[in-house]
């Protein structure tokens, strides 16, 4: 069974040629005279705060960062270029917290959200072409306090297109007081319409609820088309205080997520009701994650339909390594593909066919018409746990050290023998 909010927390019933892509954003040319924050480079015009910076650009210009530490929140409405530079062997171009914390500078027009004002470091609204390279977005010391303050964000862009190369975004989480509480997100990329996005050799650490998050408004209306390419995404490991999403895209998002590291994500639920994920797909369809390394989580992938929102549909889950979880790759949908991944150490199955979600809207069953093949499974009670779907394809999988190939239903617990081991099905 799964829950639904804006940002997800999966809940669950447990037994046991790229650089074509790079240029979609990139190919405005840079217009008029570059202008930098700080002092690095000759013969540019320097301002003060990189907010200054940014408002006397030019459309389509180049903002230099240099070196130092930028106690602002930035809003950008126009295409330009933010990046940061060397200066002599400095090499850190880092946004922080204004002295007095963060406050309210957007709004999430989602109607789905449900605490709609953010606090962002970088907000970005409305323009094609805003590209952000080598900066540091740090959320320490943000004084957001309680779950209704403003949800944090380190990096916000609402109905906007841009690349994202070479950014270090962590610390975007609330006091021990409020772990629990649905906010920090590294990135946050949200829109009604096709906008593009690309996120290339980037890293998002100690996040609160989600590391990377690309959502539509759902009920197909057209969302963000983004790609993630060779980023690092690690979460805080076990926490009792939420579940943690890697990555979430959903809502009519779609896109790519290739070559990425995604770690890290585990809640330690009272009830165990409640799982944490290194990579969402919600109520999106055409997503492909393919060829990752996702590890030390509780769902490696969660593909997941909402009844409101919209089915999670003819996705595919391909030559990804999964490690350490329960599930490798969970299906609450329908029509996806599973192929030619490698699960090892996942406590449940391999692949799960769940068959406990919704279709919608307008109803149906999941857990349908799924291909799941040429997957190796090394390890766990259920090499795959087909539910009760029909139209399902299973095999080849070549599967070693697992306790039952395959087993019915939504649930694997092997028998424990009287010595307290589990012992093989029967």
């Amino acid at each position: 069974m799964f829950g639904k909010t804006k940002l997800v927390g999966i809940v669950m019933v447990m037994g046991m040629s790229l650089s074509a892509c790079f240029a979609v954003s990139s190919a405005q040319a840079q217009t008029g005279q570059p202008v930098q924050t700080g002092k690095c480079r000759n013969s540019v015009t320097s301002y003060p705060t990189i907010q200054g910076a940014v408002n006397a650009a030019p459309v389509g210009g180049l903002v230099y960062v240099c070196p130092g530490i930028y106690p602002e929140q930035v809003t950008i409405t126009k295409n330009l270029s933010l990046q940061g530079v060397p200066s002599g062997t400095a090499d850190a171009s880092v946004i922080v917290p204004p002295a007095g914390g963060l406050v309210q500078n957007a709004t999430d027009p989602s109607p789905a959200s449900a605490n709609p004002p953010i606090a962002a470091q970088i907000f970005v609204q409305g323009a094609t072409a805003v590209n952000l390279t080598n900066l540091i977005i740090d959320g320490h010391n943000n004084q957001l306090v309680g779950c209704t303050a403003p949800t944090l964000v380190g990096v916000y862009y609402q109905n906007a297109s841009g690349t994202l190369k070479s950014l270090d975004v962590r610390n975007e989480m609330l006091g021990p007081a409020d772990a629990a509480c649905n906010s920090g997100l590294g990135m946050y990329f949200e829109a009604n319409i096709a906008t593009s996005i690309n996120v290339t050799i980037s890293t998002v650490t100690s996040f609160q609820k989600s590391g990377i998050t690309a959502n539509g408004y759902g009920n197909g209306s057209p969302g963000p088309v983004v790609y993630f390419w060779y980023d690092e995404i690690v979460g805080q490991g076990p926490t009792g205080s939420g579940a943690q999403n890697g990555v979430q895209i959903g809502f009519g998002a779609t896109g790519k997520f290739t070559g990425n590291i995604v770690t890290d994500e585990v809640f330690q639920s009272a009830s165990g009701s409640a799982a944490a994920t290194g990579v969402l797909v919600y109520s999106s369809n055409g997503v492909n994650v393919n060829s990752n390394q996702i590890g030390n989580t509780q769902v490696g992938v969660a593909v997941v339909s909402d009844p409101i929102y919209g089915n999670a549909d003819n996705n595919s889950v391909t030559a990804n390594t999964v490690t350490s979880t329960i599930d490798g790759v969970s299906l609450c949908s329908n029509t996806n593909i599973v192929k030619n991944n490698q699960f090892f150490n996942n406590s449940e199955a391999g692949v799960k066919v769940d068959t406990n979600c919704t279709e919608g809207p307008g109803g149906g069953s999941s857990g349908n018409g799924n291909s799941i093949t040429n997957n190796t499974v090394n390890g766990g009670c259920a090499g795959i746990l087909e539910g009760t779907g029909t139209g399902n394809i299973f095999s080849p999988n070549p599967m070693i050290n697992v306790i039952a190939l395959l087993v019915p239903g939504n649930a694997c617990s092997p028998p424990v023998s009287s010595a307290g081991r589990p012992v093989p099905f029967r």
